[in-house]
């Protein structure tokens, strides 16, 4: 356990203690007994493994089941974020920007359980974002005690691998087993936490049979690739997607991006003079010692490669993935979709502010007055940004209303959000809007307030009463929906339009 995990565990919401060991704090699973932390109303099971460490040679494998322990596992810390180039979106502590950071051993996921009734209750798995290279459970912001609480469900989130970890597809690689050859694992490892969640969910009162994924951003896309999984039958059976799309990448963008990562590599060990010189060595050299090579290297050298190298690409496959973006969907579930009315924008401020992750913390949290132009090295960037944010914007908020048809085709109920909270403070209402993300916080009622955090910049305190207001509109609606599919359940009229009658989208404002 990092000392990280053990300050990540003390910033749970709500800075609520945990009271003493209690009877229901001790849960058997499949793999064991695991005891977790009380809290009021609910236990908290943080850290457990749902498949064995991807290391060694089990590293670009599809994921293993867990090995089995004896005696009683302390669940009470959560595990390691992921490995990849460390920044705000994965945690409060800055020391960790812009560096390689979190660990290969990361398969773990955290259960938040009310206290046990006779009641099974709906459960919902939760996949973070971070563009597929960055994010991590421990993130205070995604700390499901207070959700759990008041929507009387069992919440479940996961850690899956990132970046090259999570999708590398190289023929030197291959082992004739077609999920260890789809170069798909972080997909493969969600979908696997989802068998976990199967076989084991009812110890903790959560109900098997009704679970509904739940995901930001790259966690959002994921879905849409779940839902494009036959692997993934069966698992889930409703889905919150929130400010995400399906995407696919071709082969040639695929090798591409990996082409990228290796001359990386190959360049920093002093093998390879020049980017031109990557096809000679390929030609060279044969498929077992480039599969030695890239065993050989460290999960800090594999992530200090990967910058630069761009998106990770998710690809059909043909067993983890079998349908292209543009469906049919294998597994189409009733969903309930929500965007910001001001996607692009914060996305888009690392490009052309030029700044690090550091740099941005920095201004996140001063107390200086700022302007505009403080974002960026002059005006021109600044009219840059603003242009392409507002183009960018545009065309992702299309590319989520082209998918919507992939589900009403297949006449599941689909209910949509706009969210457009404008009360941010200038200069930032002004360069983003309602950004990417601001939703979340809203959701799960964990503002960090007195914290350091990513949204540190969005708070006043005269707008509590207001915040836990939307907070409690979208907790009802989202209660309902798990419960039943329907956002109105415990509204007194049907605020929430349904989306394949009407092509209505609720504004939350």
């Amino acid at each position: 356990m990092t000392l990280l995990s053990l300050f990540m565990m003390s910033a749970v919401a709500n800075e609520e203690s945990p009271s003493s060991p209690q009877p229901n704090n001790v849960i058997a699973i499949e793999q064991g007994l695991v005891s977790g932390i009380a809290y009021s109303g609910v236990n908290a099971f943080l850290g457990i493994p749902y498949a064995q460490a991807p290391i060694a040679e089990l590293r670009w494998r599809a994921p293993q089941d867990p090995e089995p322990w004896s005696g009683l596992r302390q669940a009470n810390a959560f595990g390691d974020a992921c490995a990849q180039f460390g920044n705000f979106y994965t945690s409060n502590d800055a020391a960790s920007f812009d560096r390689p950071y979190g660990s290969e051993d990361c398969l773990h996921l955290n259960v938040w359980a009310p206290k046990q009734s006779t009641m099974p209750r709906p459960v919902i798995v939760f996949i973070h974002g971070g563009s597929g290279i960055h994010g991590a459970t421990l993130l205070p912001l995604y700390n499901g005690q207070r959700l759990a609480k008041e929507l009387n469900a069992v919440f479940v989130s996961i850690n899956y691998r990132l970046g090259f970890f999570g999708n590398l597809s190289l023929s030197a690689l291959q082992t004739g087993d077609p999920a260890d050859d789809s170069g798909n694992f972080a997909l493969l490892d969600q979908i696997k936490a989802l068998a976990w969640v199967q076989k084991n969910i009812s110890n903790f009162g959560g109900d098997a049979s009704n679970v509904t994924v739940m995901g930001h951003s790259a966690g959002c896309t994921s879905i849409w690739s779940l839902m494009r999984s036959p692997l993934a039958s069966g698992k889930f059976h409703k889905s919150i997607c929130l400010s995400g799309l399906p995407q696919e990448s071709s082969k040639e963008e695929l090798a591409e991006t990996n082409d990228k990562l290796l001359t990386n590599l190959l360049l920093a060990d002093g093998i390879i003079a020049a980017k031109d010189d990557l096809q000679n060595y390929l030609d060279t050299t044969s498929a077992e010692e480039l599969k030695r090579y890239l065993y050989s290297k460290s999960a800090v050298e594999i992530s200090s490669a990967s910058q630069g190298t761009g998106g990770i690409g998710i690809a059909v496959d043909g067993h983890v993935i079998t349908v292209g973006k543009s469906g049919p969907l294998v597994n189409a579930v009733p969903s309930l979709i929500g965007t910001t009315q001001n996607e692009a924008p914060l996305l888009l401020l690392k490009k052309f502010s030029r700044k690090n992750y550091g740099a941005i913390w920095e201004m996140i949290h001063t107390d200086k007055p700022l302007q505009q132009t403080d974002f960026f090295n002059g005006r021109s960037d600044l009219w840059k940004f603003k242009v392409s944010a507002w183009v960018t914007n545009r065309m992702l908020l299309s590319m989520v209303q082209d998918a919507v048809p992939l589900l009403t085709q297949q006449s599941v109920p689909v209910y949509q959000y706009t969210f457009n909270w404008q009360k941010t403070p200038e200069p930032w209402r002004a360069l983003f809007g309602a950004y990417h993300g601001i939703d979340v916080p809203f959701i799960f009622g964990n503002f960090g307030l007195g914290t350091q955090n990513f949204t540190h910049f969005s708070w006043g305190a005269s707008e509590e009463v207001e915040r836990e207001s939307i907070h409690t509109e979208l907790s009802k609606a989202f209660q309902g929906f798990i419960e039943s599919a329907d956002p109105n359940k415990y509204t007194a009229n049907a605020e929430w339009p349904l989306w394949n009658a009407t092509k209505q989208v609720k504004i939350i404002q």
